[in-house]
């Protein structure tokens, strides 16, 4: 059958675009699955039943059957010989499984991995349930559930192997179901331990991780696996134990029954006769003594036998004694300090270190055996490589990352050798090193100049710190810096100590009680010296140690007598070799523990061998026990005793006793010895005794004097033999030098204890004493001091003897304070310090600081401190760096702060200061290289708690960071000092400072280290830098320095400012005053413009806002009164004269105050111009604030009132006045036509300003090219203000004397008059024209100083008004008009662009010059002709054309200007549109056709249909000569319209002026002349004649009142009109629209309003008829009696005692007289009229022209709103709009008119405004409807203020 194909259907193109969604369908279903069973799994035990269902339906799932959802180990089992696919294999991880072979989305793992984890603990929740409802479960109930769950677990895992605590699930799992060997391999699966052996330490990376690692150690321990255990992965948990309260949450799930894990050995126990069994750690003598202290004492003294058990006895081990070939080693390598023993033998990292000998050979049957364990280590891996599968990629689209032992391996190379991290960082930090090269070779060049040691290099020091040893220390210099890197690498809680340890105010005698420090130094240290190691090895931790065990357990012995043989053992290592100090400290315990035992023993083997029943090889040994416990119990004894111990006073009495007894006992012994006078043991005893009898009190000190002398001497006698006693504090060394330091020592006790016992001595005296004994060249005057002064190494000068004059006694301290420790001299030099700070003298203060300094750095850097101990070193160097970083901060502070501090430091100090720095800095760098290395990584640190940086180890780095940045800043004053004593050294010293600090900074910054130490280093950078003016690149340096305090920015420089991370402080006002210079000058280098695009102008801003005001002085309020008081005044032409010649001044006074120096430098006049530049640069599209421009104006006056002879300030002061007075006349002429009075003050302020900087430049500008360009832009301005100043609007008025006159006294007594000429306008015209003269000098090719020229040229060519006598002798001549004009031609710029406009002003005003000149008949018209066609503007290409009259001459003009005109695209140039409609009308002659051709030239393009009038303001117009060219315009316009009669155009061009007023100068005259012609236009048309009111008059009041309602209501009546109405309707609207403006009297409007009525009065209201009023009733006479008064006749003769009425006498009275006539008023006549008006229908107004009636639509409109020019549409329109809304709703009646006739478009009744400025009529066609007949539509709204067209808005212009 064939296939049926739909012809409506079309195929698709692109079908393999059409995916099967069938997949993604099925992973939705089955998530919407998992979420129900998840969301009943988290209901409770009520739910489970629904939830098992669930997930059996989840299960039940088709995504359960792909392919893709099967793991590879299912796979597997299902198809054995199918064999491994790398293709088809399951990742491991989810975020790779989530991208399937069709790729299907990204849950699909998740849900898998999710379904099963959540399945596998549903099963769990179910098994806890039972077990909490049912109680104890069956084992048979709890299994099968338990296998269940943990396959779950199992798929789960296969799918993400990086979940930790699903791992410790399925471990728990496994234990119940009694399975450890799947419990051990989820718990290393958690830890994620790796196949790698060398792979580093790591820390639990969360806390689940760490209970699986305490979970598997205890597993481990259990199984005795201790190849498991010494895993570096499991190092931390070794370590560390878990806290009581974590252990709680260890279990996962504490529910399920708990199976203890129990080994079972088939070794049979010791038998029962072994009471005590001795347990040791490891395999080392110290872990031995430690095991058996502890045994002593927690053990009955009564057990009968020891059996000691060291680790690895049970491997049958057979242990080769290689004693002699161990010493041979221990002898090659005594020479090298490279060798150290690890203090802490529990630290060992392989649990077989012991089995390793010296020589490096190991025991075969230790590697035997650990070669076993590490095979069945990897038996029992199951990582995921063991099982031959390939680790899984990381892919970039990942959203999981691999497990951490996938990750691991990226770490190693191809062969599995682990990568070298160096070489991955060692570009990372490559910068720094660069810059510490830089750094240390600078410096060193510094060094040498002056003949000190310098820093050597930065490799050296790289490979000290990069090493693990001392091995690369070349010098004893090096040994610090060693000794640093292993404190910071080696970190523990014992330095920590050490660190927070020490009160530095007591070593430095700075704290009240310092007297007992240093008597204990001087008790302490001085008498013996730092302690002094020989070249003997360390103790070998376990040699010998496994057949010393084998011989104790076979022999029973009891504790006492083992620790005997353990004494025994270890004393040959006494004198032979170094023990650590947990070693010693084991020895001392037991000896003090068991010290009768001791004792005992060693006197019953005396005893039995001087019977001869034992051998005199174990006597000797006896002996030799003897002495040790001896001297050791001397050297405990003294260490208790000293001032510093605090032991309790019953513990030194013990102990006082046991050294009294073991000293008789050493006594007898040496009494019975016979031996030579070479003999160690007799010489340790004697020393021992000597030394015992100096501690006991009893005993005078001539008798110790004499023992120390006599063993001197017996030490000479004995060849001086030295004995080293590594392992005694006490008696370190024996030796005749160290007997005579104790001598030294007893006899300059007295002395010393006087000294420090005396606190509140008299510091003279102290000084007095103390510096001859420390500073020999006082007393002698010797200029040699290494002569006199021992070395501070403390190695006396061999070749250098002490002069005679020095008393025995000075000599004798000398020789002790050689041989005395360095903390002793430290205290003397700073008791001597105190001294000096009492009596104020702080020169000598800072020389003490100077000399403890070099004293400890000394000491760091003797040979002694590197022949010392490890830890002694290591000790004394973390003292000393906190005693040095004390000593830094007050040696700087007086540095840095006291004037003084240098007066008494010569180059020798400079030079041993130097030195000493040097080495500090050197030794502190270490630190910092140590810091980098840790930063980029290429040193690794543990991760623990220790080293934190919060903790004490970054407290020591930030303590030594501090210190290097003050090191720096005190070598820099110390180098400072060595270069200004040393001139002829260094040249350029200045540089080299400033190179010094830069280097440093720059070193410093990389590592972000600036803002160290409060920034100290920045802070004296900074005050140095400012002081160093003259130095190259100082603003760079300087400029990086501010950026890193203050976050300043100077600008760009040579180089770029870096982010040191500092944080940004407040600048303050001091810095701010001395970076002002530095500011001003940087400033000053760019122009304004790019100033305030600079990223220093928000510095400059920043420094003002600190700065603040300046604080007004007398002296400024005086200047500034002055200044104020001038710019007030006339403008003298005189002065003007004068200015030229520098001779005009204002009298000012010096001002001296904080802001002075700023002033002087030109702060505020900075700031001025950046406001006024800020202000002038602004687009101007609107009228703006005018702030920015009062603050200049501020600026500069502020400014003057300091200096006022800076010429450029009053300059710009002047430009601030004439911007000011430019944005009163730009957008408006509201002030030019009502007040006047601010603008006249602007002009003689500017003008006096440019006096006055035209004076002060002529007195002091310099002749620099740079002031010449500015001298002549001033010269410039200044022309142009006087020229400004003496045209329209302006007027002269700056220059008028009205108000200046002045009182004289005279011949004819007091009178006024002025006190000077008054300038004119000519003579204003010839000064400007020598400004502009001396502008173009300067500027021979800036065009507008030639134009303007010409134009001052061209008013006084033509004089004006000027009546002068020299004026025809000073005229300028034709030519010169016109060579200035053809100059400006020349340089005016051309266009860059073919699409810009050219500057068309000095073309154009040729032309017209030229054109007024042929007019004139001064210039013939063919040589006008000829001059033009020479210009480039040219008509015809500049082909001659002949001009023989001035007929032709008018077209040759006009096409010459038509021609100029087509350049001006934008039509911005309207003086050329103006110039040719005069040129076509002519004002002499004026008729109807010329009118015609000018109003048409005018329409074109200046007046609009609507007439607006649109006009567009030039760049290079003058401000306030806009509004001018407009009344002109506007004038011209309405003579044009009354020449044509155009009523119509006349009534919408009166709206406009009306509405627009404030764009016209003299607006009243301009809109008095439009009413004027208006209403003559009005009386032709409807030929009205005037004076037709006084008709009216000759009527009443009553009368024409009551003709105007007849004629209101005969006009209602259908049928009836009059012609007249309608133009006494236009006329009562003009009426209304000139609402007062024009005040001419009589008032034309009203005179016509009046006219019209009398009209219709006459035609109309006389011949109406008038209502006959009803006749009044007659009125009869009336007789009322007359009034009495009080002398009335009655009153005379009536009865005086009648008290009755008197009758009325009957009066006639007259009729009331006839009113007068009153006739009507013109107010009567204009009420009257309104009435005719408001109740007459709308009048039928005349109907103008179709071909001029302007048409309009709403869509017209539309275009005409779009297409209005911005500076229209911006433009305020007028506020007497109140006729013009009367007159809108006054439309709405035209409708019912019954001719259909509608009042003309475009009339006052219209609102033109709504039409466009700019379109065209549209065509008729394209007129709605509607609105063919506009005023039948609904009334339009008035157009509101912001969219009426302003004429002025256009960009700045000069006509």
């Amino acid at each position: 059958m064939s296939a049926f194909t739909a012809l409506n259907v079309e195929p698709d193109e692109f079908p393999e675009d059409d995916f099967d969604n069938t997949r993604e369908i099925q992973i939705e279903e089955a998530l919407k699955l998992y979420q129900i069973a998840l969301k009943l799994h988290a209901q409770g035990p009520a739910y489970f039943e629904q939830a098992a269902a669930a997930y059996e339906a989840l299960f039940k799932s088709d995504i359960f059957k792909y392919s893709d959802s099967i793991t590879e180990f299912a796979r597997l089992e299902e198809h054995p010989d199918a064999g491994y696919d790398v293709g088809l294999s399951y990742s491991l991880e989810v975020d790779l499984a989530a991208i399937g072979s069709d790729g299907s989305p990204s849950t699909l793992p998740q849900v898998l991995y999710l379904a099963y984890k959540n399945h596998g603990q549903f099963i769990v929740d179910c098994l806890k349930h039972q077990i909490r409802s049912e109680g104890i479960v069956s084992d048979g109930r709890v299994r099968p559930q338990a296998e269940l769950a943990l396959e779950k677990f199992s798929q789960a895992l296969a799918r993400d192997e990086s979940d930790t605590e699903l791992w410790r699930r399925a471990a728990r799992i496994g234990a119940l179901l009694g399975s450890e060997r799947i419990a051990r391999y989820c718990l290393e699966a958690a830890v994620e331990v790796d196949d790698d052996p060398t792979q580093a330490v790591v820390e639990p990376a969360n806390l689940e991780e760490g209970f699986a690692g305490m979970q598997l150690k205890e597993h481990l321990e259990v199984l005795s696996d201790n190849v498991a255990l010494s895993h570096p992965i499991m190092a931390p948990y070794n370590e560390k134990t878990m806290s009581s309260r974590l252990k709680h949450y260890m279990d996962p799930y504490p529910f399920l029954p708990q199976h203890p894990l129990t080994v079972t050995s088939d070794e049979t126990s010791q038998p029962s006769s072994i009471h005590l069994t001795v347990e040791v750690s490891e395999r080392s003598w110290h872990a031995l003594g430690d095991a058996l202290l502890k045994a002593c004492l927690s053990t009955p003294s009564d057990c009968a036998g020891v059996q000691i058990h060291l680790p690895g006895m049970d491997t049958d081990m057979i242990e080769i004694d290689n004693s002699s070939q161990r010493a041979e080693n221990d002898q090659q390598t005594s020479s090298s300090p490279s060798k150290e023993v690890n203090p802490d033998p529990c630290n060992s990292s392989t649990a077989y270190a012991d089995e390793i000998n010296d020589d490096g050979s190991v025991d075969e049957s230790a590697a035997q055996i650990q070669a076993e364990q590490e095979a069945m280590s990897q038996s029992r891996k199951r990582s995921q490589s063991a099982a031959g599968i390939q680790g899984t990629p990381d892919e970039e689209n990942a959203t999981q990352k691999r497990s951490k032992r996938i990750r691991n391996r990226d770490t190693t190379g191809p062969e599995g050798i682990p990568l070298d991290p160096n070489a991955q960082y060692k570009d990372q930090y490559l910068e720094c090193t660069r810059a510490d090269s830089v750094t240390f070779e600078f410096i060193n060049t510094i060094l040498d100049k002056l003949e000190i040691p310098n820093y050597g290099t930065v490799q050296d020091l790289q490979d000290i710190m990069s090493s693990e040893n001392l091995a690369n220390c070349k010098s004893p210099q090096d040994v610090a810096v060693g000794d640093l890197r292993d404190i910071l690498n080696d970190w523990d809680e014992t330095k920590a100590a050490a660190l927070q340890a020490g009160n530095n105010a007591d070593i430095l005698a700075s704290s009240r009680g310092s007297s007992g420090v240093g008597l204990a130094a001087f008790l302490e240290h001085s008498k013996t010296g730092l302690q002094r190691p020989s070249t003997q090895p360390p103790m070998p931790p376990a040699d010998g140690i496994g057949k010393f065990v084998s011989v104790i357990n076979e022999q029973w012995l009891p504790l006492q007598d083992v620790i005997l043989e353990y004494f025994k053992a270890v004393q040959p290592s006494y004198r032979q070799n170094f023990w650590t100090e947990a070693m010693k400290y084991t020895v001392v315990q037991l000896m003090s523990s068991i010290d009768s035992a001791l004792f005992r023993h060693l006197q019953e083997d005396v005893h039995h061998s001087r019977k001869g029943s034992i051998d005199i090889d174990v006597l000797l040994k006896s002996e030799y026990l003897g002495q040790m416990l001896f001297e050791l119990h001397l050297d405990l004894y003294a260490s208790i005793t000293n001032p510093g111990s605090r032991v309790d006073l019953i513990t030194r009495t013990m102990e006082k006793e046991r050294v009294a007894r073991w000293a008789m006992f050493a006594s007898d012994l040496a009494q019975g010895r016979v031996a030579d006078i070479e003999d160690e043991l007799s010489l340790r005893y004697l020393w021992a005794a000597a030394f015992f009898a100096s501690t006991t009190e009893d005993v005078s000190r001539d008798h110790v004097l004499s023992c120390w002398s006599d063993l001197q001497n017996i030490l000479h006698d004995a060849n001086d033999i030295t004995i080293k006693l590594q392992n005694n504090v006490a008696m370190p060394e024996i030796s005749a030098s160290a007997a005579e330091r104790e001598v030294s020592r007893l006899t300059t006790t007295d002395f010393f204890l006087n000294l420090f016992q005396s606190e509140d001595a008299d510091p003279f005296a102290i000084i007095e004493t103390l510096e001859p004994v420390l500073d020999p060249i006082a007393p002698d005057g010797s200029d040699d001091p290494e002569s006199a002064v021992p070395n501070e190494d403390g190695e006396e000068n061999s070749t250098a003897e002490v002069s005679s004059s020095v008393p025995d006694s000075l000599r004798d301290m000398w020789k002790f304070l050689q041989g005395g420790s360095a903390s002793l001299r430290l205290f003397l030099w700073q008791r001597l310090r105190e001294a000096y700070q009492n009596v104020g003298y702080m020169t000598k203060v800072f020389s003490c600081h100077l000399k403890s300094i070099e004293i400890i750095v000394g000491d760091l850097t003797s040979a002694a401190y590197a022949d010392s101990a490890t830890d002694t070193r290591q000790h004394t160097l973390l003292t000393w760096l906190k005693t040095l970083d004390d000593l830094l901060v007050k040696a700087l502070t007086l540095a840095l702060n006291e004037q003084t501090a240098f007066d008494a430091i010569d180059l020798v100090h400079v030079r041993s200061t130097a030195t000493c720095l040097a080495q500090l800095s050197r030794l502190l760098h270490g630190a910092t290289l140590f810091e980098d290395n840790v930063t980029v990584g290429s040193r690794q640190i543990p991760r623990t708690p220790v080293y934190s940086t919060h903790g004490p180890w970054g407290a020591l780095l930030a303590r030594l960071r501090e210190m290097q940045v003050r090191c720096w800043a005190l070598s820099y004053t110390i180098l400072k000092e060595g270069m200004a004593q040393c001139r002829e050294l260094f040249p350029t010293r200045d540089s080299d400072l400033a190179d010094y600090m830069a280097v440093v900074h720059y070193s410093l910054g990389l590592r972000k280290m600036c803002k160290i130490s409060n920034k100290i280093f920045l802070k004296m950078m900074k005050v140095e830098l400012i002081r160093l003016k003259s130095v190259e690149r100082i603003d760079d340096f300087l400029g990086q320095v501010l950026f890193d305090l203050y976050g300043l920015r100077l600008g760009v420089g040579v180089f770029e400012l870096a982010d040191h991370g500092c944080p940004v402080e407040s600048l303050d006002r001091r810095t701010a005053f001395s970076i002002s210079e530095m500011v001003i000058g940087r400033a000053n280098q760019m122009s304004v413009k790019d100033l305030l695009k600079a990223e220093i102008r928000p510095t400059i801003e920043k420094m003002q806002q600190i700065i603040g005001a300046a604080r007004s002085t007398p002296q400024m309020q005086h200047n500034l009164r002055n200044y104020t008081d001038y710019l007030k005044t006339s403008i003298n032409p005189l002065r003007m004269i004068q200015a030229s010649k520098g001779q005009v001044f204002v009298d000012s006074l010096p001002v001296s105050s904080p802001e002075s120096p700023l002033a002087a430098k030109g702060w505020y006049f900075l700031l001025g111009m950046m406001a006024l530049t800020k202000f002038r640069s602004q687009k101007k599209i609107a009228p703006g604030a005018t702030d920015d421009l009062r603050v200049a104006a501020t600026f500069f006056r502020l400014q003057l009132q300091f200096t006022s002879e800076r010429w450029e300030t009053w300059y710009r002061l002047a430009q601030c006045f004439d911007a000011e007075l430019e944005e009163e006349v730009l957008w408006t002429a509201d002030k030019l036509n009502s007040n006047r009075s601010p603008l006249v003050q602007l002009q003689r302020s500017s003008i006096h300003c440019y006096i006055m900087a035209m004076s002060t430049a002529m007195r002091g500008a310099d002749s620099s090219f740079e002031t010449s360009s500015k001298l002549s832009d001033m010269y410039h301005d200044f022309g142009l203000r006087v020229y400004s100043s003496s045209r329209e609007p302006f007027a002269m008025e700056a220059f008028y004397l009205d108000d200046f006159q002045r009182h004289f006294s005279g011949a004819q007594g007091m009178y006024k008059k002025f006190a000077h000429p008054e300038m004119s306008r000519y003579r204003a015209w010839r000064y400007a024209a020598s400004l502009f003269t001396r502008a173009a000098v300067e500027k021979p090719n800036f065009w507008f100083n030639h134009y303007m020229l010409g134009k001052c040229l061209w008013k006084m060519f033509t004089r004006g008004d000027e009546q002068e006598v020299e004026v025809d002798v000073k005229r300028p001549t034709m030519q010169m008009v016109l060579v200035a004009f053809e100059k400006a031609i020349e340089t005016v710029p051309k266009p860059k662009d073919t699409r810009a406009d050219p500057m068309l002003e000095p073309h154009y005003k040729l032309m017209s010059v030229v054109h007024k000149l042929v007019q004139f008949r001064i210039l013939p018209p063919q040589e006008a002709a000829d001059l033009l066609q020479r210009q480039p503007f040219a008509i015809r290409k500049g082909e001659s054309i002949e001009i023989p009259t001035l007929e032709s001459w008018k077209g040759f003009i006009l096409e010459s200007i038509r021609h100029v005109r087509h350049a001006d695209k934008a039509t911005w140039h309207h003086r050329m549109i103006s110039r040719v409609a005069h040129i076509l009308f002519d004002d002499n002659n004026p008729n109807v056709d010329q009118a015609v051709e000018a109003r048409a030239e005018l329409k074109d393009s200046m007046f609009t249909r609507t007439m607006v009038l649109n006009v567009w303001k030039p760049e290079f117009e003058r401000p306030g000569r806009h509004c001018v060219y407009t009344e002109r315009y506007a004038r011209f316009m309405i003579r044009l319209l009354g020449i044509l009669n155009d009523k119509a155009n006349m009534e919408l061009f009166a709206k406009r002026i009306r509405k627009r007023q404030a764009d016209l100068y003299h607006c009243v005259e301009v809109w008095t002349e439009c009413c004027l012609t208006y209403c003559g236009l009005i009386r032709n048309e409807g030929q009205i004649q005037s004076r037709q009111d006084e008709i009216i008059k000759a009527h009443t009041q009553e009368e024409v009142v009551s003709v105007g309602e007849m004629l209101g209501e005969w006009l209602r009546t259908p049928g009836n009109s009059h012609p007249v109405c309608a133009f006494m309707k236009e006329a009562d609207e003009l009426h209304k629209l000139n609402n007062k403006l024009m005040n001419q009297k009589p008032n034309p409007v009203e005179e016509l309003i009046g006219d019209c009525f009398a009209t219709m009065f006459v035609d109309v209201g006389i011949n109406l008829p008038r209502p006959t009023p009803p006749a009044p009733p007659p009125v009869a006479p009336v007789v009322e009696p007359r009034q009495r008064g009080p002398m009335s006749l009655n009153n005379l003769v009536s009865n005086m005692d009648d008290t009755s009425e008197p009758p009325a006498i009957p009066v006639a009275v007259e009729a009331p007289p006839r009113p007068r006539y009153k006739s009507a008023s013109k107010r009567d006549i204009l009420r009257a009229a309104e009435a005719i008006l408001t109740k007459a229908p709308e009048a039928l107004r005349p109907i103008a022209n179709i071909a001029t009636r302007p048409r309009g639509s709403d869509a017209a409109r539309a275009v005409a709103s779009k297409s209005r020019s911005p500076a229209a549409a911006a433009a305020p329109s007028g506020d007497n709009n109140t006729s013009v809304a009367n007159e809108e709703e006054s439309k709405n009646n035209n409708e019912g008119d019954k001719d259909g006739e509608s009042s003309e478009e475009g009339s006052l009744h219209d609102s033109a405004d709504d039409e466009s400025d700019t379109s065209d009529v549209p065509e008729p066609e394209d007129v709605e409807p509607e609105m063919t007949f506009p005023n039948l539509a609904p009334p339009r709204k008035t157009e509101s203020p912001g969219q009426q067209c302003n004429a002025d808005e256009a960009p700045k212009s000069e006509g």
